[in-house]
């Protein structure tokens, strides 16, 4: 799953890393949230010239796009990729294989390679429920069954100023539904490092203060 707001310009390497994964069988779904980059709309219209499933819908936020499009979803297991980043080609069966196999897991995640204004390798921690609770360390970029993210209501579109974290909150409400999460120790997908993206913003001190309060009260029975 795909979420895109002018991001046009990488939206293509982020299908083609999909689309790489031949032994995976998967089901591919782009939601355009409300583009208006002339290159991310003409991409765009190109992709659905080629008869690739694309959403449209007016500009409500990543949380929103990504539960439009995961609700659309046939499938048992879900990936959601942004459209800057990419996958390795045996990221989706490796996932699968471990949910087939582990009936209580509900989130496989794997290790980072960066890419753009940063290059380098980010060796994921294995989960820690405690570690888990100061700070997000499982990137968006995961496998989890959908079922998983029925029982957790979705992604948060509330939270404060459109702020992101979406993927901390959900895997926040996970922990709480007793669901497992599997680290594979294997570099997995490439993470674009940009200097406007959501992630600077959420880095500002004022708004990490703001994301930590609405984290602790609506996960209250986690924190205390």
């Amino acid at each position: 799953m795909i979420p895109c707001y002018n991001q046009g310009e990488y939206l293509l390497d982020a299908i083609a890393s999909v689309e790489d994964c031949f032994e995976a069988n998967f089901e591919l779904i782009i939601v355009n949230d409300g583009s208006t980059e002339p290159l991310t709309l003409e991409v765009l219209d190109y992709l659905q010239n080629q008869g690739y499933s694309i959403i449209h819908q007016p500009n409500q936020g990543l949380a929103t796009a990504r539960n439009v499009g995961i609700k659309l979803a046939q499938t048992e297991y879900i990936l959601p990729l942004d459209a800057d980043n990419k996958i390795k080609p045996d990221y989706i069966s490796k996932g699968i294989e471990i949910l087939d196999q582990f009936p209580r897991v509900g989130v496989v995640y794997g290790d980072v390679e960066f890419m753009g204004d940063r290059t380098g390798i980010w060796q994921v921690p294995d989960f820690d429920h405690t570690r888990l609770l100061q700070g997000n360390y499982i990137d968006a970029c995961a496998i989890f069954r959908k079922t998983l993210w029925q029982d957790c209501g979705g992604y948060d579109p509330n939270i404060p100023d459109k702020l992101g974290f979406e993927d901390w909150d959900l895997w926040l409400s996970a922990l709480e539904k007793g669901w497992e999460f599997y680290h594979i120790p294997e570099i997995l997908f490439n993470y674009r490092v940009r200097a406007n993206s959501m992630v600077t913003r959420c880095l500002i001190p004022e708004n990490q203060a703001k994301l930590i309060r609405y984290f602790r009260n609506k996960h209250q029975t986690l924190y205390d």
